[in-house]
């Protein structure tokens, strides 16, 4: 279920977004520019055209991670979600001029129990900078946006960088799970059964239970390549 929600999750988000937040024009008092790229400083708008940068590997099913482990809290029980870990995804294309975000965006239908908590489930999980080319920049936590479609609650953190020309560029996003999140998945209120048994009954703890380094800290990490379009692309590798 969680996979499919997540499926028509850019072109929806997309479309709202464009429709509901963005303005007609933006003027350079909305970024601060960098050598080789721009970083996003208004947390009260959004950038337009923009997208994601990817957020799982190819070979991960979409969602958190379920930790395979359940809790007690008081007479329920509860099974443990990571909501990511730490992941290395390599060489990754993006096109000069666009705006991307990272990490931090969730979507759940609407009305239900976890969309209604989306702002508190984004402030216990939080993105907390990102490092481009060696520069750190702190994301602020109170830059929250959520956004309702026809069908869903979308929540995302205005977090975005754009590559001003092609290139190469180291870009790592880090976020913390500061603080312990419970939630329903929206299975009952669908009228489906919990696959698990639990009413939707889900925790998230602080801190990082599975990662290659256990520090506390999830970390994306990308090995951006900036090109013009993906005719650069292919130019680039030798492909005709």
């Amino acid at each position: 279920m969680q996979q499919r929600l997540r499926a028509g999750f850019v072109a929806a988000f997309l479309a709202a977004a464009v429709l509901v937040l963005a303005t007609p024009a933006q003027t350079r008092g909305h970024w601060v520019e960098y050598e080789g790229y721009d970083w996003w400083s208004d947390c009260s708008d959004l950038p337009d055209p923009f997208d994601f940068l990817p957020a799982y590997l190819g070979s991960e099913t979409p969602g958190p991670i379920d930790l395979k482990s359940s809790v007690q809290r008081g007479a329920l029980t509860w099974r443990l979600m990571q909501q990511t870990r730490d992941k290395d995804f390599g060489p990754t294309r993006l096109i000069v001029g666009r705006w991307y975000a990272g990490m931090g965006a969730d979507e759940w239908p609407l009305g239900s129990h976890a969309s209604r908590d989306l702002r508190r489930k984004l402030d216990r999980f939080r993105v907390v900078s990102w490092e481009i080319d060696g520069t750190r920049h702190s994301v602020d936590p109170a830059c929250v946006f959520t956004i309702d479609t026809d069908d869903n609650t979308i929540g995302f953190i205005n977090a975005f960088a754009r590559f001003t020309e092609p290139g190469l560029h180291a870009v790592k996003i880090t976020a913390r799970q500061i603080q312990e999140y419970a939630f329903f998945h929206p299975y009952v209120e669908q009228g489906l059964a919990d696959p698990l048994g639990l009413d939707g009954r889900r925790l998230f703890l602080p801190g990082e239970i599975v990662g290659d380094v256990i520090d506390g800290d999830f970390v994306h990490a990308y090995e951006v390549h900036a090109i013009r379009d993906w005719n650069d692309w292919g130019r680039a590798s030798g492909q005709r």
